[in-house]
C-alpha cells in the first residue's frame, strides 16, 4: 500500500477482493479494496469500531450509578455504609435493559464492521437488524421509565398525564396501573411485547428483501423507531425547562435547604439541556455527512488534493483527488450523538425510578416497604429521598448517571 491509493477517486466499477463482487443494496462512496485485498471498505470498516467503543464506554458508565458526586466538603468521619433499596436491586429501575441496550450499540458495530468489509447481502442484514432492535431497546427503556418507572409502585405524575391522551395513547403508552388507588397491573410487558413485534417484523423484512426495496424499508421502519426516539429526548428536555414538572427532581424538593435544592435543580435543567443538544447536533451532523456521501460521491470523492512524495526519482509533488470518507467520519459522530441521547434516557428512567419509588414509601406500599425490611438493610444505613441521580461530567466532557447524597446521615 502506498499513500497515493488513499487519494484515488471512487472507480466507475468497483474492485474485486476477498469476498468478491458487492451483492449488498447500497455501496457507499469508499472505493472497494483499495487499501488491502481483504476489506472492501477499509475506513468504513475501521471507523465502525467507534460503535463498538461507545457501547463499552456506555456498560462502563453504568458503574457510576452507586457513587455519590457530592463535592460539597466532607465530614471528618467517613460516609456511612448505606443501603440503597434501588441499587440492591438494579433491575427494578431497569438496569439490565440499559446494560443490553449498550450491548445491542456494539452488535450494530460489529455488523457495520462485517457489512463494510465484505459489502454482501447477509452481512448488510447484520449491520441494519441490530441498527433497529438498538433503536427499539432505547426507546422502550425510555418510555418504561415513563409510564411504569418502579414496578412495586403507583406513580400519580404517569397516571395523570397519560388518562388526557386519549385511548390510542393509553394502549401504545399504557398506564402504569388500572387504579391509582391499588398496585394493579404492571404494564411493562405490554410496552416490551409491542416493541418486540415491531423488532421481528422488520428482522424478517430486511432478511427477505434485496436490493433497493430492502433499502428503503430499513429506512423507513428504522428512522420511525429513530424521530420517536428524537421525540422522546425533546420530551425530557423540555420538561425540563419547568422546575414544577412531577418529573424532574421537585420530589426532593422538601429534603434539603432551600439553597441546595436551587443548585441541585439547577444543575439537572443544565445537564438535561447540554446532553440534549450536544446529542442532537452530533446527530444532525452526522446525518448530514451520511446523506452528503450517499447523494454527492461523484463530486466529494473527487476533491482536488496535493500531496508531497517521495520516491526512487527523489522528492515530488502530487497532484491527485481526495475522498474525505463521509461515510466514516458518520460512524464516529452518530456514535456520540447516541451516547449522549442514551445517557439522557438513563438519567430519566434513574430519576422516574427513585421517585416513584420514594413516593411509594411514603404512601406506604408494600411493595416499596418490603425493600426496607430489616433483613435486607442488615443494619446498614438506610438510603433516603434527598439521595437523588444527577449528571457527572468525567473530565468535563464524558457524561455518565451517578448518585448525590448529603455526607451526614442521622
Amino acid at each position: 500500500m502506498t499513500i497515493s491509493s488513499i487519494f484515488q477517486p471512487r472507480p466507475s466499477t468497483p474492485s474485486i477482493g476477498l469476498w468478491g463482487l458487492p451483492t449488498s443494496s447500497v455501496n457507499w462512496c469508499e472505493s472497494d479494496y483499495t487499501i488491502t485485498f481483504y476489506i472492501a471498505e477499509f475506513f468504513n470498516s475501521c471507523s465502525s469500531l467507534c460503535m463498538v467503543s461507545f457501547g463499552l464506554l456506555g456498560q462502563w458508565s453504568l458503574s457510576y450509578l452507586s457513587k455519590n458526586v457530592n463535592s460539597t466538603p466532607r465530614p471528618r468521619r467517613p460516609d456511612p455504609d448505606i443501603y440503597d433499596p434501588l441499587q440492591e436491586h438494579p433491575r427494578l429501575i431497569g438496569v439490565n435493559r440499559i446494560w443490553l441496550t449498550w450491548f445491542a450499540l456494539q452488535i450494530v458495530g460489529w455488523g457495520s464492521v462485517a457489512f463494510h468489509g465484505s459489502l454482501q447481502w447477509w452481512s448488510q442484514a447484520f449491520d441494519e437488524v441490530p441498527m433497529v432492535w438498538t433503536a427499539i431497546l432505547h426507546l422502550s427503556t425510555g418510555l418504561v421509565g415513563r409510564y411504569d418507572p418502579f414496578p412495586l409502585a403507583t406513580s400519580s405524575s404517569s397516571s395523570s398525564q397519560t388518562e388526557s391522551k386519549g385511548w390510542v395513547a393509553s394502549y401504545l403508552v399504557p398506564q402504569l396501573r388500572h387504579s391509582s388507588g391499588s398496585n394493579g397491573e404492571p404494564y411493562t410487558p405490554i410496552i416490551t411485547a409491542t416493541f418486540l413485534t415491531h423488532a421481528v417484523t422488520c428482522s424478517l423484512l430486511l432478511t427477505l428483501f434485496r436490493g433497493p426495496s430492502q433499502f428503503v424499508i430499513f429506512h423507513i421502519l428504522f428512522g420511525s423507531v429513530e424521530l420517536a426516539g428524537f421525540f422522546l429526548t425533546y420530551t425530557i428536555s423540555k420538561e425540563a425547562s419547568d422546575p414544577s414538572h412531577p418529573r424532574g427532581v421537585g420530589y426532593i424538593k422538601g429534603c434539603h435547604s432551600d439553597a441546595v435544592y436551587k443548585s441541585l435543580l439547577q444543575r439537572h435543567q443544565k445537564d438535561v439541556k447540554t446532553l440534549h443538544k450536544r446529542g442532537l447536533w452530533f446527530y444532525c451532523i452526522a446525518i448530514g455527512i451520511w446523506s452528503t456521501d450517499l447523494n454527492f460521491c461523484e463530486y466529494i470523492s473527487r476533491i482536488p488534493f496535493i500531496y508531497p512524495s517521495l520516491s526512487l526519482k527523489g522528492f515530488e509533488w502530487v497532484y491527485t483527488t481526495f475522498n474525505p470518507q463521509g461515510h466514516a467520519w458518520w460512524h464516529l459522530l452518530v456514535s456520540i450523538g447516541f451516547y449522549h441521547l442514551g445517557i439522557l434516557v438513563t438519567y430519566d428512567r434513574m430519576l422516574a425510578g427513585y421517585r416513584t419509588f420514594w413516593e411509594g414509601v411514603e404512601r406506604k406500599e408494600p411493595g416499596c416497604l418490603e425493600l426496607l425490611k430489616e433483613e435486607k438493610v442488615k443494619g446498614r444505613v438506610v438510603g433516603r429521598k434527598g439521595d437523588v441521580p444527577v449528571i457527572e461530567w468525567i473530565y468535563g466532557w464524558v457524561p455518565v448517571v451517578a448518585m448525590w447524597r448529603p455526607h451526614v446521615y442521622r
